[in-house]
């Protein structure tokens, strides 16, 4: 099977199979920023440089821990906000 990702990195850990993929942080303990809004500008740039899509109907933001009590700002693509969720199943 080819991986239509193959050449997809944005600085974070990457689970990737096919079309699909699953950017992922781990934040050291006691830290308050995340990464997650430059890996997600890093991702969309590589999208448009190959013609793809962000599928936003499957797109998800998932945020475990304690920064869960933080007022983080949503993620947005250009078609629309992100939505937040407290759990989701991935699709492999």
């Amino acid at each position: 099977m080819y991986d239509l990702t193959n050449d997809l990195s944005a600085g974070c850990y990457m689970v990737k199979y096919v079309d699909d993929s699953t950017p992922s942080e781990l934040l050291p303990p006691n830290s308050q920023a995340s990464s997650m809004i430059q890996f997600l500008e890093e991702l969309l740039t590589w999208m448009t440089d190959n013609h793809m899509q962000v599928n936003n109907s499957k797109t998800k933001e998932m945020i475990i821990g304690l920064l869960t009590k933080l007022n983080l700002p949503s993620l947005a693509t250009s078609s629309g906000t992100i939505e937040r969720v407290s759990s989701f199943k991935l699709g492999y």
